[in-house]
């Protein structure tokens, strides 16, 4: 069809713009606050998904979800109308021009010196709705310098720019992670724009969607990107910028802040499907946690596979367990939780059609269902089989009933929510939406994020004084809410190493914080020794690092940590790293729940400087730590831009500092990850902690890494428990830490805000004294 127009005036309202469109559609506009805009093309006849999930101003949604174009939540900004201009201005930082025929909007921002474009539509046609394909489309104009990040787990470079990606989420197992596409996660959002005018977009839907990011050009029309939902309308939130550093929050803001983890969730963790698989598990998971602590290698928790609920047939049946693997279940918990060692079950939301309780679910309406009714059979791991509908009330209480009963209670800490891509391909298929049916394959992605909260919920059910732990394999923006995620089944390869830190760096600037890759690669070849040590040194400072593999061509499938005796003592000294930065990977994961800001980012991030933006291999670690991992084979030295700062950057490992807006040279001899601290950082390092509890270290040194000649500076760090809600009442330590230098001496002072309750035996240290005196001053 042609692209839409509207067929009358603009409508002005209290909050709100409004016209007529052809086709039956309606727009309007509402800037809900001074940094976001909505823009709704409704069909007359309403949205057919009626509800979103995804956004969640106060927090969280209500499990029926909550109204598309709801402003609960919200302060939208008054509208007045100015008709001659067509433009509308909201508050006093808003104004959208309209453009009648063909419909094009542009948003503009006001800044200090008048109004600064945000977003606007191609003007030559931005809005078609193709009815016998099902597909609404949207146009906005791109500047041939415009950047593109985000869209969560997708491969290939972080700038998005000339490609053209598929939000579909899909069981991938070996990707490519260069250019593999779709992936695991449903993340409709954008951040487009130049450097220092940028923007976020987040389609607000659930449905499948092709985001064209430059791909197309056409002879007919200026440079522009688009974006195809199959869905009829559409719902876009604007958020403001204009630099990312001011958009990732401010998305997380929208969707829901991330859930704060316990402290152990964030040490190292180990899983394979071979061990839970073997016939004699019990004694397989054991013997390993048992050489762990023999071997001196750290480790916090143990995954298991889903291998715990296979039956004689070899498939898996979900809150099932097999006796003959795990002849003495008390037992086995036992043996773990006196080694130190916390747990995690996997758990799969199909049920085979041979699953002993198939039969009641059928009768109960717990599935999907087709269109005559019955439940919706697709293909799945082992078989034909079921998937749960988790928009039925019935269906999340038999979940959470299950977790109980046969996760928690039978010994398990948390739950791991695996395989819930919801891969389900018939049209005809609905599902239950909370009492409002609702075509099954437009709400895909809703069935893992619901999938996971019930889980949340149970596990927070059971151990209310402790905060949950969960894991997602899929799920849409919000997933965040409720658990960690990381990049699905990659593939064992240097190229993989290189690639997945892109990947995780783009999930943490699309709501997604709480991110990692399976160490070692999940599927294909054994990890040599070289590039084993080379994953765990690099996932030794991401927010998830986890040891996980399946490689049944293999004699010897698993990826463990001694798998090279050569090797072991560097993985052991990259493992020891992670537990050494554990406080300060931990007060980070606290401002993510707090603020919104992502642990992990690339450079551009927090530096404006145009190098930063170039493809790099490295990452920044809150914005203190500057982390260049080798991700080249035999390379035994990484070349890295180091942003210009006051004082230069520290090396970790030595007392070199480097200054800041060149390109150095960093060593990075086998077993040791090149570091590099910003002067002024006060960082906590762990220097003592149970052998047996890693991650409840004893001892912290906050080290001042102080600058040459005069300097000052400031930073905030959190400590806590690791496991209860005491920080919400400030019954945690947060302490305020002051550095201060000149040419004869440092002083560094540390006072305590809060109550102090979880706060480690401290050191204090200085690093750059330069034969300068270190003076130190506590009030705790």
């Amino acid at each position: 069809m042609s692209f839409l127009a509207t067929t009358g005036p603009v409508v002005p309202a209290a909050s709100s713009l409004t016209a007529p469109l052809d086709a039956g559609f309606s727009l309007r506009v509402e800037a809900l606050s001074d940094w976001l805009v909505r823009i709704a093309i409704l069909p007359e006849e309403g949205l057919c998904v009626d509800r979103t999930w995804m956004i969640a101003p106060g927090g969280d949604v209500p499990w029926p979800g909550r109204d598309r174009v709801s402003s609960e939540g919200f302060a939208p900004l008054e509208a007045r109308h100015d008709r001659q201009s067509e433009t509308t201005y909201f508050g006093r930082d808003w104004r959208v021009v309209v453009q009648p025929a063909p419909l094009a909007l542009t948003v503009e921002r006001r800044v200090s010196d008048g109004w600064q474009r945000v977003v606007a539509d191609r003007p030559t046609g931005a809005y078609q709705w193709f009815a016998g394909r099902g597909v609404f489309r949207h146009f906005q104009a791109r500047a041939l310098d415009d950047s593109h990040y985000g869209l969560g787990d997708k491969s290939g470079p972080l700038d998005r720019t000339g490609r053209r990606l598929r939000c579909l989420q899909t069981d991938s197992l070996g990707y490519n992670a260069e250019t593999s596409d779709p992936l695991y996660k449903h993340v409709p959002f954008v951040i487009a724009g130049r450097a220092g005018e940028a923007a976020g977009l987040l389609y607000d839907t659930l449905a499948e969607a092709i985001f064209d990011l430059g791909a197309e050009h056409s002879n007919y029309h200026p440079h522009y990107r688009h974006v195809d939902l199959q869905e009829k309308g559409l719902v876009l939130y604007v958020v403001a910028g204009p630099k990312v550093r001011d958009i990732v929050p401010r998305l997380m803001a929208l969707t829901g802040r991330p859930h704060f983890p316990p402290r152990w969730s964030m040490g190292f963790a180990f899983t394979t499907m071979h061990h839970a698989d073997a016939t004699d598990a019990q004694a397989v998971i054991t013997g390993f946690a048992e050489r762990c602590r023999a071997d001196a290698i750290p480790i916090s928790a143990i995954h298991s596979g889903s291998g715990y609920t296979t039956r004689a047939d070899g498939r898996r049946y979900v809150f099932t367990w097999n006796a003959q693997k795990f002849p003495d279940r008390d037992g086995f918990f036992a043996r773990l939780e006196a080694l130190g060692l916390r747990t995690a079950a996997n758990v799969k939301p199909v049920l085979l059609t041979e699953h002993p309780a198939y039969p009641r679910a059928a009768g109960e309406g717990w599935f999907v269902r087709r269109a005559d009714g019955q439940p919706a059979v697709e293909m799945f791991w082992g078989g034909d089989g079921s998937s749960l509908d988790f928009t039925n009330p019935a269906t999340v209480d038999w979940w959470k009933a299950g977790i109980t009963a046969n996760v928690l209670e039978a010994g398990f800490g948390a739950g791991w929510n695996d395989n819930n891509e919801c891969e389900l391909w018939d049209e005809t298929a609905t599902v239950d939406g909370f009492g409002r049916r609702l075509p099954a394959i437009a709400m895909r992605p809703v069935h893992a994020l619901l999938m996971t909260r019930a889980t949340f919920e149970a596990t927070r059910a059971h151990r209310p004084d402790e905060r949950p732990y969960t894991i997602s394999r899929a799920g849409p923006i919000g997933i965040a809410r409720y658990g960690e995620t990381w990049t699905g089944d990659n593939r064992t390869s240097w190229h993989t190493l290189k690639w997945n830190l892109r990947q995780g760096l783009s999930m943490s600037l699309s709501g997604m914080p709480f991110t990692g890759h399976d160490i070692g690669g999940f599927d294909g070849p054994r990890p040599g020794p070289e590039l084993l040590v080379r994953f765990v040194e690099m996932m030794s400072l991401h927010p998830r690092a986890v040891m996980n593999s399946w490689k049944p061509q293999l004699d010897e499938p698993t990826t463990l940590p001694w798998m090279h005796p050569e090797a072991t003592d560097a993985v052991r000294e990259a493992l020891t790293l992670r537990y050494r930065f554990l406080p300060y990977l931990y007060h980070l994961a606290h401002v993510a729940h707090r603020d919104g800001a992502p642990l992990i980012t690339p450079l551009f991030y927090h530096f404006d400087e145009p190098e930063c933006r170039d493809e790099t291999d490295c990452f920044m670690l809150g914005a203190d730590v500057l982390v260049a991992p080798a991700v080249e084979e035999g390379a035994r030295a990484v070349e890295v831009y180091l942003p210009e700062i006051e004082g230069g950057w520290h090396t970790l490992h030595g007392e070199t500092v480097h200054a800041g807006g060149r390109q150095v040279s960093i060593d990075a001899p086998l077993g040791r990850l090149p570091v590099l601290v910003r002067s002024g950082a006060v960082l906590p390092l762990a220097t003592d902690w149970p052998d047996r509890a890693p991650h409840d270290f004893t001892r912290v040194e906050l080290i001042l890494f102080a600058g040459p000649g005069e300097g000052a500076t400031e930073r905030a760090l959190f400590f806590d428990d690791g496991l209860g809600w005491g920080y919400r009442d400030r019954d945690a330590s947060l302490l305020s830490c002051r550095g201060i230098w000149d040419r004869d001496r440092v002083r560094l002072a540390v006072e305590e805000r809060w109550s102090g309750r979880g706060r480690p035996e401290l050191g204090l240290v200085g690093r750059g004294l330069d034969r300068r005196r270190l003076e130190v001053e506590t009030a705790l």
